[in-house]
């Protein structure tokens, strides 16, 4: 789906023709879309790596970036069912590093599935097919929140009818956030951790998903430093 299909969906989402939304508004707004997005349903991606020299340590596969998580390491490469080893990230001041709990030799080849951010542009999608209307729908979800906030604060500098009008377009676009941000977490199958409620989502008894972007990943995967053990 080209960007500009999905910077059409999102203005048709918000609506109103002089709700004072520009391009520049929907691109941010997309934006912070597929960061959510990437947050909640990260992308996969497999890549091979090989170790440089006798040992623990061994360069991050390609395509690796800042935030991304480990799911699996795979060694040897190919095997069925998949051998699994105890692999993490390791950082220094060097940069950051795939480091291996048991020493491997020089030249081995190990699979890393690990996650990324999904990718949104002039070129690329990488966002399902089955999600790119729940992107939409957060995108505009952000854009009636502003448009909310605007008209709540116009309406304090309003008198008579005008005051009354701007005050229901300011209604109206809350509750369309409200709306289209349950759109969103509904298509992803995902409580929305904002109905958090003493540590569950209001009314369905999960576990809210985390409020604070980062990416799936194996619990093991973190940043060791020398010293604190692997």
């Amino acid at each position: 789906m080209a960007l500009v299909d999905y910077e059409q969906l999102v203005a048709r989402l918000v609506g109103g023709q002089n709700a004072g939304v520009d391009q520049g508004d929907i691109a941010s707004a997309i934006a912070l879309a597929v960061t959510r997005y990437s947050a909640d349903q990260p992308r996969v991606l497999v890549r091979n790596t090989a170790w440089l020299l006798q040992g623990n340590l061994a360069p991050l596969p390609a395509d690796w970036e800042v935030g991304s998580g480990i799911l699996s390491v795979e060694y040897p490469v190919g095997r069925y069912p998949a051998q699994l080893i105890d692999a993490e990230v390791y950082q220094d001041a060097g940069g950051a590093q795939l480091v291996s709990i048991e020493p491997l030799p020089a030249a081995a080849v190990v699979r890393v599935t690990f996650t990324v951010r999904h990718q949104l542009g002039a070129q690329a999608d990488t966002i399902p097919e089955v999600h790119r209307e729940a992107v939409a729908s957060y995108a505009a979800h952000s854009l009636c929140r502003q448009l909310a906030a605007r008209f709540s604060g116009e309406r304090e500098s309003s008198i008579s009818a005008d005051g009354s009008n701007t005050d229901s377009r300011a209604r109206n676009y809350a509750a369309r956030a409200k709306e289209l941000r349950a759109t969103y977490y509904g298509a992803i199958g995902k409580p929305d951790p904002a109905l958090q409620t003493s540590g569950q989502t209001a009314g369905s008894g999960a576990t809210p998903a985390a409020a604070v972007a980062s990416w799936e990943g194996r619990p093991r995967n973190r940043l060791t430093r020398m010293g604190s053990g692997l």
